[in-house]
């Protein structure tokens, strides 16, 4: 008898250890219109709205949302694992993974998004030309740039040149405390990386703290509802990604968890994307001046696969 209930016993752990389904935890963060935390369109950015697909899609886990207090803290946990995913990463072609390979592992593109602008107070609008050098703009002592965030493979890569990181890393994923350290080497950098990430920022700008910064034209929109800065902030095209755009995706853990679910997400990507259900999420992206534009370069990411 006891030797029969010792074999069920071993039956029913070894069924439990197999069928039981792994869970997914989706790391958030404010990050608006990306992750809207607050609010009448609480849970209703791009980001919220991109994590929502994939729950629904990806019925073969469960899953639960966490919210972390800045961006630092939920990528360092999100590359932490064994199993968290967030919906707004930078795509990067898998020819050119090397340096985030043992941070996280990407999806194919999950949507597509004009570059960052310049940022200045109209009344120091003289200051700069029509168009600008972020490069320049570093090495310029005089300008105060305020920093947020990583902010893509371009924009990285200049500053990890100005700052003195070594070409073999990406200055987007190194370990946040290094690149903190970098950061605070620089005395024309202004740095704010807590809670409130975009608008916190935007407001050190309104006040005189920073006198430049880089943000997306519709976080710029979105902010402008909220914080009421209506004209007092101008937008500066920039030479390095001038009529440029990039490519979002999927990062989760790079653990094999983490790399399971990204096959599966491009599974569910493949046959998603070219849907009106899925375009849908990404409305915030579209610029009302840029439609047409957007979605001809959206068109070049459905036959990427990985």
């Amino acid at each position: 008898m006891k030797t029969y209930l010792a074999i069920l016993l071993l039956c029913v752990a070894s069924f439990s250890s197999h069928g039981a389904k792994k869970t997914i935890e989706w790391a958030i963060t404010s990050f608006p219109p990306g992750y809207i935390l607050n609010g009448s369109e609480k849970g209703k950015g791009y980001g919220d709205l991109l994590d929502a697909f994939m729950i629904k899609a990806l019925t073969q886990y469960n899953h639960k949302i966490v919210e972390y207090p800045n961006w630092e803290r939920q990528t360092k946990v999100l590359e932490g694992g064994p199993l968290v995913c967030n919906s707004l990463f930078f795509y990067q072609a898998p020819e050119n993974r090397g340096k985030i390979n043992g941070h996280y592992s990407i999806s194919a593109p999950n949507a597509v998004f004009f570059l960052h602008d310049v940022v200045v107070r109209k009344s120091q609008r003289h200051k700069y030309g029509a168009k600008v050098s972020f490069r320049t703009l570093l090495n310029n002592k005089q300008f105060i740039f305020g920093y947020n965030r990583p902010y893509g493979t371009i924009y990285n890569q200049i500053l990890g040149e100005y700052l003195g990181v070594p070409s073999n890393l990406d200055f987007g994923s190194i370990d946040s405390r290094d690149r903190l350290a970098y950061l605070n080497g620089a005395d024309n950098i202004y740095i704010r990386v807590g809670g409130n990430l975009i608008g916190g920022m935007i407001n050190m700008l309104r006040a005189g703290r920073v006198d430049y910064i880089l943000e997306y034209d519709f976080m710029m929109k979105f902010q402008s509802k909220f914080l009421e800065f209506d004209d007092e902030l101008v937008s500066i095209p920039v030479e390095e990604v001038y009529n440029k755009t990039s490519r979002g995706a999927y990062a989760c853990s790079d653990t094999p968890d983490g790399r399971k679910a990204i096959a599966a997400i491009n599974d569910i990507l493949k046959h998603a994307r070219p849907t009106e259900a899925y375009k849908r999420a990404l409305n915030y992206l579209v610029s009302e001046n840029k439609d047409v534009r957007y979605w001809k370069e959206y068109q070049k990411i459905l036959n990427i696969y990985q």
